[in-house]
C-alpha cells in the first residue's frame, strides 16, 4: 500500500503540543513584595562565601516576582502602585479659602469708634486694643466644647462672691452661645440662686419638681425642651435652677439627689455652673467637687477669704484632685474692706498648690447690694473682665473635653424622688416639775362656787408720759 504524501507544512507528527491557553481570559497577579532582609555583617560566614557562585546567581527571592508568563519582570513592577508627592499646598489667600471668621466689623470703642460714627468711616480696631481682644473672646467663647461641661464656682465663707460670679459667668456665656447653659444652685437648701437672678417664674419651681419627674426626663423618649418648665430663663438666654426655699423639710438636696439632678440637666444642656454652699463636709459638695470639670475660686483680698480657700483647695488636692486644683481658676478683687497689698502673696501662696491661673476682676458694686443682677446694667469694665475670664475658662473646657474618652450615652437612669415631708412639729418644753403646759388663768364669776383667783398685777410702766416724763425732753 503506497503512504500518502506528507506536507512539508504539517508538523503535527514531530511536535508534542500541550493543551491551548487562551491568554485574553488571564489576567496577572501583583504579588507583595516582603520586606528585605537585613545585610548580613562582613565579618560573617555567608559575606564571606564564594563571590563567583553569587555572580551567577540571578534568583533574587525578594524583588522578584511570580512569572508563570514570561512578560519579564520589569513589567510586572510596572503594576505596582507608584510612589506619589503628597498633593502642594497653596500659599496665600484666594478666593476659595475656608473662611478664618475674623470680625471685620468697624471699631465702636475708643477715638476709632468716635471718629467711625461721626464721619461713617470704616477703621477696624487695632489688633492689640482692648476692643479686639474682647472680639477675640467672644469667638473663644463660641468654640465647639463636646459633651457636657460642669464648672463649680467655690468658697467656705460666705460674701466671697460665690452666686454673683456664677451668675456673670453663666449670663456671659448664655449671651453669646444661646441657650444650653444653665447655673444650678447645688446648695442643700435655701440658696440665694434664684434670688439674685435677673428673673424667676410664677410658681418658683425648684429641685423637688425636678426629682419628682426625673426618670421621664431623663428617658430618650422625653421631649426637648420640657425641662424649661422647671428652669428660669433669663435675658441672656440661660437658664437657673434654683434652690429650694423651705427651711422646714426633714432633709436637704444630697448627693443622690444632686446624682439625679446631673444625669437630667446633662441630658438636655450643654454647660453647667454650679453654685456651691460653705460646708466642704457636706455631701452635695463633695458631689459637686467629685464630678467638676473646673474649679473657679472667687478670692477677695482679705487674709481670711484667701486663707479659707487656700485650707479648701488643700483638702481637694488631699482627696486625689490634684488635677482639677492645678487647673482651678482664681479671681481676685479687691473689695472696699480689702488689702491691695495682699495680691502679691496669694499669688505666691497659690502658686504653691500648681495653680496658674490666678486673675483680677475688677470690683463690682451691684454684687454686694444683694439684689438681683441684670447682665446688661453691670459696668462696661466688669462686662469685659468677665468676658476675657469666659474665654479663658473655655479654652480650659476644651482642653479637657478632647482630651477625655468620648460618651455617647449614659447609663445611669436616675428614678423619682418624693420631696421629703416637713418635718414635726417640736412639743413645748416644760419646766422641771411641770407634766403639762401652764393653763391661762380664768377668772370666776361672783356667783361662781369655784375661788376666785386675782388677776397678775401690770407691770409698772418706768415712767409714765403725763407725769413723770424722762430727763432732758419735753413735755
Amino acid at each position: 500500500m503506497s503512504t500518502p504524501a506528507r506536507n512539508e507544512n504539517d508538523h503535527t507528527d514531530d511536535y508534542g503540543a500541550e493543551n491551548a491557553v487562551n491568554l485574553r481570559t488571564q489576567r496577572l497577579k501583583r504579588q507583595t513584595r516582603p520586606e528585605p532582609e537585613p545585610e548580613p555583617e562582613p565579618d560573617t560566614p555567608a559575606a564571606t562565601g564564594d563571590a563567583a557562585a553569587a555572580e551567577y546567581d540571578t534568583t533574587d527571592h525578594h524583588q522578584q516576582f511570580a512569572d508563570p508568563y514570561a512578560v519579564g519582570q520589569d513589567a510586572l513592577a510596572a503594576n505596582e502602585e507608584p510612589v506619589t508627592e503628597p498633593y502642594p499646598v497653596r500659599s496665600g489667600a484666594g478666593l476659595f479659602d475656608p473662611d478664618t471668621g475674623a470680625d471685620t466689623t468697624p471699631a465702636t470703642w475708643g477715638w476709632r469708634g468716635k471718629l467711625n460714627a461721626a464721619t461713617g468711616l470704616r477703621m477696624l480696631p487695632k489688633p492689640d486694643s482692648a476692643e479686639a481682644r474682647f472680639r477675640t473672646s467672644i469667638t473663644r467663647i463660641q468654640q465647639s466644647l463636646p459633651g457636657c461641661s460642669v464648672v463649680s464656682v467655690l468658697g467656705l465663707k460666705g460674701g466671697a462672691g460665690k452666686t454673683p460670679t456664677t451668675l456673670a459667668l453663666s449670663n456671659t456665656f448664655g449671651r453669646h452661645r444661646g441657650r444650653g447653659v444653665v447655673a444650678w444652685d447645688a446648695n442643700e437648701a435655701t440658696g440665694t440662686l434664684g434670688d439674685r437672678a435677673a428673673r424667676t417664674t410664677d410658681p418658683e419651681l425648684g429641685p423637688w419638681d425636678v426629682l419628682e419627674h426625673a426618670c421621664e426626663l431623663a428617658s430618650a423618649a422625653a421631649v426637648s425642651g420640657v425641662l424649661g418648665r422647671y428652669l428660669r430663663l433669663q435675658p441672656t438666654l440661660d437658664e437657673v435652677l434654683a434652690a429650694d426655699n423651705s427651711t422646714i423639710r426633714e432633709r436637704g438636696i444630697g448627693w443622690d439627689e444632686c446624682a439625679a439632678l446631673m444625669a437630667v440637666l446633662r441630658r438636655h444642656r450643654d454647660l453647667i455652673f454650679i453654685d456651691t454652699g460653705n460646708n466642704p463636709l457636706a455631701p452635695n459638695w463633695l458631689w459637686a467637687v467629685e464630678h467638676s470639670d473646673l474649679l473657679v475660686v472667687p478670692v477677695p483680698l482679705r487674709r481670711d477669704m484667701a486663707q479659707q480657700a487656700y485650707r479648701m483647695l488643700e483638702g481637694i488636692a488631699a482627696r486625689g484632685f490634684e488635677h482639677l486644683v492645678r487647673s482651678a481658676v482664681v479671681l481676685t478683687t479687691v473689695t472696699p474692706e480689702s488689702d491691695p497689698s495682699l495680691e502679691e502673696g496669694i499669688v505666691k501662696e497659690f502658686g504653691h498648690l500648681g495653680i496658674e491661673h490666678v486673675i483680677r476682676v475688677p470690683y463690682e458694686p451691684q454684687f454686694a447690694t444683694g439684689n438681683r443682677l441684670v447682665h446688661d446694667r453691670l459696668a462696661a469694665g466688669t462686662l469685659e473682665a468677665y468676658t476675657n475670664v469666659a474665654a479663658g475658662i473655655a479654652d480650659l473646657l476644651a482642653h479637657s473635653a478632647y482630651g477625655r474618652p468620648q460618651t455617647l450615652s449614659d447609663s445611669y437612669a436616675p428614678q423619682q424622688m418624693q420631696r421629703p415631708p416637713d418635718a414635726p412639729r417640736r412639743q413645748p418644753r416644760y419646766s422641771r416639775g411641770e407634766s403639762s403646759p401652764q393653763q391661762p388663768v380664768r377668772y370666776a364669776e361672783p356667783d361662781s362656787p369655784y375661788p376666785r383667783r386675782e388677776p397678775h398685777p401690770e407691770p409698772t410702766p418706768l415712767w409714765d408720759r403725763t407725769t413723770n416724763p424722762p430727763k432732758g425732753r419735753r413735755r
